[in-house]
């Protein structure tokens, strides 16, 4: 997929999706980084009567969100507020896995079941 296919997808922000009947995710802010040839998210998750979710969880939701592989998205990070059951995420989408794997750093690759 080129930086035109990305830029295609944008659009969701404000879209919400249910991941399991007490989990909610929110899309909050999309932004195109043409330099890194990625998609940029930030994501807003309420689990008020559950466990934070997965990386895994939140990337298929992603991916099936914005019609893309699970392959090419990344979780950068999943931020809890204690005792509120409230999540933020950093999440990007990649046009190609090649690239992705040049840019983002091994521990990274790694947490989200990928290898450099």
């Amino acid at each position: 997929m080129s930086i035109a296919g990305l830029e295609q997808k944008l659009g969701q922000r404000g879209k919400i999706i249910k991941l399991d009947e007490n989990t909610v995710l929110t899309v909050v802010n999309e932004a195109i980084n043409k330099a890194l040839r990625r998609l940029e998210l930030d994501v807003s998750i309420e689990h008020v009567f559950s466990g934070t979710p997965s990386r895994a969880a939140i990337k298929s939701a992603i991916a099936k969100l914005y019609g893309v592989s699970d392959e090419v998205v990344i979780v950068r990070n999943v931020v809890t507020k204690y005792g509120v059951g409230v999540s933020s995420a950093h999440i990007h989408i990649y046009a190609d896995a090649d690239f992705m794997k040049k840019v983002e750093v091994r521990p990274i690759l790694k947490r989200n079941g990928l290898q450099a």
